[in-house]
């Protein structure tokens, strides 16, 4: 990954963290500070995987596998509802989680028609993808 694309990535998820971390009045808890972590490993593998779809779909057009994509066939989906549950945590509203359950509906039904598009598209080696890489 270039320089720009680990700035691009970093810079974001940096600031983040630093107006979280100097706008907290409440005391730190071990809750807050693991939701301030999920906040920061959603947001960044999230971009990150943004930045890999990108580059990955501009320099050859087709499946992208490399990078996240390796592992997760939806890391955007994934690691953004890590990010959103973070931020739950972070302001100390567990009970927020329960907003997760039909935001990860909605995720689920768009991932499967979206694996339903690429399948048709790209046929054997989609599911040969998907054999080998999770949600």
């Amino acid at each position: 990954m270039s320089l720009s694309a680990k700035l691009i990535t970093a810079l974001p998820v940096g600031m983040v963290a630093a107006w979280m971390a100097t706008r907290r009045e409440e005391p730190w808890t071990l809750m807050c500070l693991l939701g301030l972590l999920l906040i920061l490993v959603g947001l960044g593998l999230s971009t990150l995987a943004r930045i890999q779809c990108e580059k990955g779909s501009s320099k050859q057009p087709g499946l992208v596998t490399r990078g996240v994509y390796s592992r997760v066939r939806h890391p955007i989906y994934l690691f953004s509802s890590v990010a959103f549950a973070g931020l739950l945590l972070y302001l100390n509203e567990p009970q927020g989680i329960l907003l997760l359950l039909p935001i990860q509906l909605v995720l689920f039904h768009r991932a499967r028609r979206e694996e339903q598009e690429l399948e048709a598209l790209y046929g054997d080696q989609y599911r040969w993808y998907k054999q080998q890489t999770w949600f």
